[in-house]
């Protein structure tokens, strides 16, 4: 209950630690380890309400995706089309689509290689 009123108190009404831990009669130490708290629990909240959620959307997505499959089947092009968007939908909600991070190094020597691939090439443009 304390954390509750912690994150209340900190998000709603703007106060910081010290004027807390006045308010409630504690250390502010305490406050502190209360927010901290909170916070997590709130946020492992959102974490399980989001992986619901998700379920229950893949869930219907998966009933939408069999119930276009005999007309899929059939070569009926608007189900294909319809079960393209399906999978669409389906790849963003899994995050298929995120761009992947990548790190490149590139070294002087690889330069220097360039350098005379590209020098190869203007000779043969040349010849």
């Amino acid at each position: 209950m304390r954390q509750h009123e912690v994150v209340r108190l900190r998000t709603q009404e703007r106060m910081q630690f010290r004027q807390i831990a006045e308010h409630l009669g504690c250390d502010v130490k305490n406050v502190y380890v209360a927010w901290k708290r909170g916070v997590a629990a709130l946020a492992e909240q959102a974490a399980e309400a989001h992986g619901q959620y998700l379920g229950e959307q893949l869930a219907n997505l998966d009933i939408a995706i069999n119930s276009l499959m005999p007309k899929v089947i059939k070569g009926d092009v608007r189900a294909v089309e319809g079960l393209v968007r399906l999978f669409d939908h389906q790849a963003k909600l899994l995050g298929l689509y995120a761009p992947v991070k990548t790190s490149v190094t590139v070294t002087d020597e690889m330069t220097a290689r360039i350098k005379a691939l590209a020098d190869e090439i203007a000779q043969l443009d040349d010849a």
